[in-house]
């Protein structure tokens, strides 16, 4: 790591200006298979950085295939990611588009019924004594 941060000189001064990058990303993701969401998504960014980097180098290289490991863990969680970029980007506009939307509306609000009832239940579910 001390090697990754000399390449890139992190110790700068300016490195401290501003917000983090990713830390207070991450923060808002509570859940542990959410935040696995979005570290899929940071792995895959520091991947692209290095590939712009002097991959010559054994520690960046180490590094890459160190993040490539993670990222192969975190497959699934990513393409969770991608169909959040995927809705995001998803046009409303057609009639056609928006018919399909319609017609899946009660599945989809029964989903989320189903999800926060399960939710509820184990919240509500007795604590065991460690008497």
């Amino acid at each position: 790591m001390e090697l990754a941060h000399q390449s890139v000189n992190a110790s700068n001064s300016d490195v401290a200006d501003g917000n983090p990058v990713f830390i207070e990303k991450v923060k808002n993701w509570t859940e542990r298979n959410e935040k696995r969401i979005i570290l899929s998504q940071i792995v895959t960014l520091y991947l692209e950085m290095l590939k712009k980097t002097d991959m010559s180098k054994p520690h960046i290289k180490n590094l890459s295939e160190q993040l490539n490991t993670l990222r192969n863990t975190l497959s699934n969680d990513y393409k969770k990611f991608r169909d959040l970029v995927e809705l995001s980007n998803l046009q409303l506009t057609g009639l056609k588009i928006q018919r399909k939307a319609v017609s899946e509306l009660f599945s989809v609000l029964q989903k989320l019924v189903e999800t926060s009832t399960s939710k509820r239940k184990r919240s509500q579910s007795p604590k065991r004594c460690r008497c």
